[in-house]
């Protein structure tokens, strides 16, 4: 039971802490926007990589985890349930963008880069599903939905800037 307890505890705390700093780092350009002379705003964009790879490292070590409780036959049986394959596709988006994140990454991928990371969007998305889907019985929308609201809210946000100066 202590054994059971100590994993839950480990997936829920690599988990979190994964979610929580992907929204940190897709929230500071919008934070930067609102708030153009403010110090956080400044600090969150210089800073966003750093977020942006610890985000890719607790979900690397909540897979790790994963993978080492769960036996191989059960992780190939629920790999296509919703909850797990989400996780699954967040996990694989992150992989191309934790190796690509170095400077000497960008300098040599130039414009490419940037279209990459907007592949972000995508993992976020498929972290929030695996969140509040990971189990079906007992959803949990509700704190997937208060971690990941400041994403939705700034994304709102940062699209309406965009139309409003188009116009």
């Amino acid at each position: 039971m202590a054994g059971e307890a100590d994993y839950d505890m480990l997936m829920h705390l690599t988990g979190e802490f994964a979610g929580r700093f992907l929204v940190i780092s897709l929230i500071a350009t919008p934070v930067a926007m609102i708030f153009p002379k403010g110090k956080v705003g400044k600090w969150l964009v210089r800073n966003r990589r750093f977020f942006g790879v610890g985000a890719f490292a607790y979900t690397l070590l909540h897979t790790i985890f994963y993978l080492i409780e769960i036996p191989l036959e059960k992780v190939v049986n629920e790999f296509f349930e919703i909850g797990i394959l989400t996780g699954w596709i967040a996990f694989f988006v992150f992989i191309p963008l934790a190796m690509t994140s170095t400077d000497a990454a960008v300098r040599r991928m130039g414009v490419s880069w940037k279209k990459l990371q907007r592949w972000v969007y995508l993992a976020a998305i498929m972290a929030f599903l695996h969140w509040a889907l990971v189990n079906v019985q007992d959803p949990h929308w509700k704190p997937a939905l208060v971690h990941f609201s400041p994403v939705i809210i700034f994304s709102i946000y940062r699209i309406w800037k965009h139309y409003q100066q188009k116009q």
